[in-house]
């Protein structure tokens, strides 16, 4: 059980630090961009990637629930 939970903490870890806006990883990535440049980006653009990457996200998980619940068994009985 241990092991278990162990893993699924390593892998929310990894998932939480890819590069992708609306979580730490996109935080992260600010952060370099400004390390880089010397300066941070402006509020307005950092406002639009972060928008632009939660609407990704989370149309990422309406799709994944619609065809997670469409290959649901006796569903695909009900459209035939």
């Amino acid at each position: 059980m241990f092991q278990f939970g162990a893993l699924i903490s390593i892998n929310l870890a990894i998932i939480n630090i890819l590069p992708l806006p609306a979580l730490d990883g996109g935080q992260l990535a600010f952060l370099a961009i400004e390390g880089v440049r010397g300066k941070p980006l402006p509020s307005r653009i950092q406002e639009g990637i972060m928008q632009t990457g939660l609407f990704v996200l989370l149309g990422l998980g309406v799709i994944l629930i619609v065809r997670d619940t469409a290959n649901l068994p006796g569903i695909q009985r009900l459209f035939q």
